[in-house]
């Protein structure tokens, strides 16, 4: 499968992304604020811009079984959880 649509978060705090890396180690992926990784049959590509609170993530490879309208739910949801966790921004995230 063909990478799916990049998705931005906007008003992303170093709290809300501490958070937000922590729900992803929960899957076994992990790293600094740009990166790469693999867990479950999924591989993903991610940058966090701080000075612009932006966050950039990507499904680059799943299964053909899977669409990548439920993997980009599914990943919206994860960050939005994580993002309310950090009590940042709560609602007031956009994503684009």
């Amino acid at each position: 499968m063909a990478g799916c649509e990049e998705l931005t978060f906007h008003g992303v705090t170093r709290s809300a992304w501490t958070s937000i890396k922590r729900a992803a180690s929960a899957y076994g992926v992990g790293g600094g604020d740009a990166g790469s990784g693999s867990a479950q049959g999924f591989s993903f590509s991610w940058r966090y811009n701080e000075a612009a609170k932006m966050l950039y993530i990507q499904c680059t490879g799943a299964s053909e079984l899977v669409p990548c309208s439920e993997i980009n739910a599914k990943l919206q949801s994860e960050v939005q959880s994580a993002i309310f966790a950090a009590s940042e921004v709560g609602g007031d995230t956009l994503l684009t």
